[in-house]
């Protein structure tokens, strides 16, 4: 085979997989899975969970009827959501959009991740210097969020940061915590969780702040959702993930359900993508969660 025929072979292979890619990228994954979890309170067997991260929803908004389509369907009784809901704040109006028609009859509850606070990117310029900074490493530029906070909570979403909240589901009385951005320094554990004693959640949008969880007798929480990973948004088949951006996770398992002594850390791979709109191996998913009542 002549040089010319092998170039355009690669170069209908690379135009092939990165169609493929985008296309992934696209293929929303419903994933459902019953979580058994230890000493779970009677009231709360059967609970479900909707948990959503990292929808990175673009300024045009043109990923917001992907998700609501989704979305609509389900029925669960708790909505937990944990962060980076847009790639820069140019898109918080898309996000809002899409999150404020959102309800769980108990309740949803939020948290930000760092991209939630990234300045605005609306042209190509900007993209590409937006880039250029996260792979040279420069130092992280941050606005505030609290116009995107007030419009999410007008709809009645509870967003948390570094705090924690109480709601009764079921007879019993789950308080629920988030996290500030681990990833970012963002993090005040101490703050972000409740006192010990009873059913506790944590919401943290980097996997990563579950390794300093106390255990569940000195306050630590039950149950962690989060994500940040995508799953490594592009995995080699067999192999795994080359990008984490976690400790917690694993090449082979970058996101999944894992064990931190009694906790159980839920890490989704997340509905959007960051940097660039392209999935492999690694399709975008919400998570629908059945609490069940582990057995000795």
């Amino acid at each position: 085979m002549g040089l010319a025929k092998l170039a355009a072979w690669a170069g209908a292979l690379g135009v092939g997989t990165a169609l493929y890619a985008w296309w992934e990228s696209t293929a929303v994954e419903v994933r459902r899975f019953s979580l058994p979890i230890r000493d779970l309170p009677p009231g709360l067997d059967g609970l479900r969970i909707l948990h959503v991260s990292d929808t990175h929803f673009p300024a045009d908004g043109s990923s917001t009827a992907r998700f609501l389509e989704h979305i609509r369907p389900l029925e669960y009784d708790l909505l937990c959501c944990t962060g980076d809901y847009v790639e820069t704040s140019a898109g918080w109006d898309s996000a809002a959009d899409a999150l404020t028609q959102l309800a769980a009859p108990f309740g949803v509850f939020a948290i930000l991740g760092a991209h939630d606070y990234c300045p605005p990117v609306r042209t190509w310029d900007q993209w590409v210097s937006f880039n250029a900074d996260r792979i040279m490493g420069s130092p992280r530029r941050f606005v505030n969020p609290q116009p995107f906070i007030e419009r999410l909570e007008a709809s009645g979403m509870v967003v948390l940061r570094n705090e924690w909240r109480s709601v009764e589901i079921g007879g019993e009385l789950v308080r629920i915590g988030g996290a500030g951005d681990d990833s970012a320094g963002m993090a005040r554990l101490d703050a972000a969780l409740p006192p010990p004693g009873g059913f506790s959640i944590l919401l943290t949008h980097a996997p990563d702040a579950a390794l300093r969880l106390p255990p569940i007798a000195d306050g630590g929480p039950s149950l962690v959702f989060s994500g940040h990973t995508h799953g490594g948004q592009i995995r080699i088949p067999r192999w795994g993930a080359p990008l984490r951006h976690s400790q917690l996770v694993s090449r082979q398992k970058p996101d999944g359900v894992f064990d931190r002594g009694e906790t159980t850390v839920v890490v989704s791979r997340g509905f959007g993508t960051a940097h660039v709109p392209l999935r492999f191996a690694c399709r975008p998913e919400v998570g629908l969660i059945t609490l069940i009542r582990q057995s000795d």
